[in-house]
């Protein structure tokens, strides 16, 4: 029977994806009404642009969990040049995936080990983590890159649409 904590950890971490799902969706709908040029200038970012920016945070999520599901470390080509609607289209696609992998994961789970290689020839080595790890890298991964987007929309004097954690509990209780 799955202790107390590894409840109360999968309740947060279900709190996180549903936070982070809600936050994405108004940072999506946000820049879909900017200019194009202002989300396909390249900013010299982590990644050239805020739309690039937004395809890596979803291709972090499709990768993870095909190295999750798959045990192998063979990533899937990295997404690049989408376009708006297709990047809208991936969000919608990663938001089903996650909704429904969320649902479906127990307390039990988080615990699960998986394994994948990386490298090659002499640098090749297995590595072995847990679902749990994998779920708050996640977490981790879009937070920062939301950050650097709101950087970024800042240079140009855009206020991006934060959203505070208050804030989104106050709007899903009213759902």
């Amino acid at each position: 029977m799955p202790e107390e904590s590894d409840r109360k950890e999968l309740e947060a971490v279900r709190d996180w994806f549903e936070y982070n799902t809600f936050v994405r969706k108004r940072y999506l709908d946000y820049i879909s009404k900017l200019p194009e040029n202002v989300i396909t200038k390249d900013r010299g970012a982590s990644f050239p642009s805020i739309l690039d920016i937004l395809t890596h945070i979803l291709d972090v999520y499709k990768s993870w969990f095909h190295v999750y599901e798959t045990g192998t470390g063979k990533d899937l080509p990295e997404l690049k040049g989408l376009s708006l609607t297709q990047v809208k289209d991936l969000e919608s696609e990663i938001d089903q995936y996650i909704s429904k992998f969320m649902r479906n994961t127990t307390s039990k789970d988080l615990y699960n080990t998986f394994q994948f290689t990386t490298g090659e020839g002499e640098e090749k080595r297995i590595v072995k983590r847990k679902l749990i790890d994998l779920l708050w890298h996640l977490v981790e991964e879009e937070l920062q890159h939301r950050g650097e987007l709101n950087a970024l929309l800042w240079q140009d004097d855009i206020d991006p649409p934060v959203t505070s954690w208050g804030r989104w509990m106050n709007e899903r209780a009213k759902s």
